[in-house]
């Protein structure tokens, strides 16, 4: 089997229909889409990404009546929901039972978002059910944001990739727990910031500790140590201008290696620069790191050295992304 890339909803959900997982697009990256009461569709796509029954799955909803179907909804989340969706805002929420179990790894608690991409929308409108949609790329690689990232990583086990461009967000929601109304926890970084939450609830947001164990149940997707991995080593430095690698690392650094600066550099090192913004414009930066890295591994490149950007905003999600991407390599 070889996937067919188009552009038609119909086409997509005709496929679903089917108990065929498909390829969809997102603002945030493409999702290997099943629907959430196919239980078997389900399976196929845990198959396909190679994914740990422990990582659980989002549940990407229409609006809010398809929501409240699937999930318990409190105040804190009403209020989110209002500002935040459409849009990459990730909740997790008591589950109703009609969700089955597969989708949250074992658990009485169900991730969920409304995607804002018009072509995912509509899937999700002519289907007349909620999706999962995890990543559409095998398990702990690196996120596809085009229909050709998806080709070429996953094109021989699909049957259809709805192409929708580029992903403009280029990176994951943001995931918030509001298990406990009291404690809103951000478990993932992504576009929304921890303060324009804050600023919506009203209320101080914690920051989930890190997650020390690949072996047990996550609460969502995106806690893995290693993940977002290209196939080509991948080192993470604070800053490549003046960097000096330590001596078992000079001949990586200087042979037939890619050096990813956030922003354009002054002056060039020897081998292949590339940057992620012209403007220092971290929603830029954002938007390009996947698609950057994605093209990176698909050269001739023995290693990619690629520095961390400022941390606040976006930023925290790239260098969250970066880090669990470089897996132990931060020098």
């Amino acid at each position: 089997m070889r996937a067919v890339i188009g552009c038609s909803p119909e086409e997509a959900v005709a496929q679903l229909k089917q108990g065929n997982p498909v390829a969809l697009p997102t603002e945030t990256v493409y999702g290997l889409a099943a629907p959430l009461w196919d239980e078997d569709a389900i399976l196929k796509v845990y198959a396909l990404k190679q994914r740990p029954s422990n990582n659980p799955l989002i549940v990407h909803v229409l609006d809010e009546c398809q929501l409240k179907r699937v999930a318990h909804v409190n105040a804190q989340a009403a209020k989110l929901v209002n500002v935040f969706w459409p849009g990459p805002l990730t909740l997790i929420l008591p589950k109703k039972p009609c969700v089955p179990l597969i989708v949250t790894a074992q658990q009485s608690s169900v991730a969920v978002r409304a995607p804002n991409a018009p072509l995912f929308r509509k899937v999700l409108e002519l289907l007349g059910m909620p999706l999962v949609a995890p990543s559409a790329n095998k398990f702990q690689q690196v996120s596809p944001t085009c229909a050709q990232h998806v080709m070429h990583g996953m094109g021989d086990t699909l049957s259809y990739i709805l192409d929708g461009g580029l992903c403009p967000l280029g990176i994951e929601s943001t995931i918030l727990s509001l298990l406990d109304e009291q404690h809103p926890t951000l478990l993932r970084y992504g576009p929304i910031p921890k303060e324009a939450l804050e600023d919506v609830l009203k209320h101080s947001v914690h920051i989930s500790p890190a997650d020390t164990s690949d072996h047990a149940t996550k609460l969502c997707p995106g806690l893995f140590k290693k993940h977002y991995s290209p196939h080509t080593p991948l080192y993470l430095v604070d800053k490549l201008q003046g960097f000096k690698p330590p001596q078992h690392l000079e001949q990586q650094f200087h042979q037939q290696a890619a050096y990813v600066f956030f922003t354009r550099p002054h002056r060039t090192l020897t081998g292949k620069e590339f940057y992620l913004t012209e403007n220092e414009d971290l929603t830029e930066a954002a938007a390009n790191l996947f698609a950057t890295l994605q093209d990176l591994d698909q050269g001739h490149f023995k290693s990619i050295w690629i520095e961390t950007v400022p941390h606040q905003g976006i930023g925290c999600a790239i260098n969250d992304r970066l880090n669990r991407a470089a897996h132990d390599r931060f020098l």
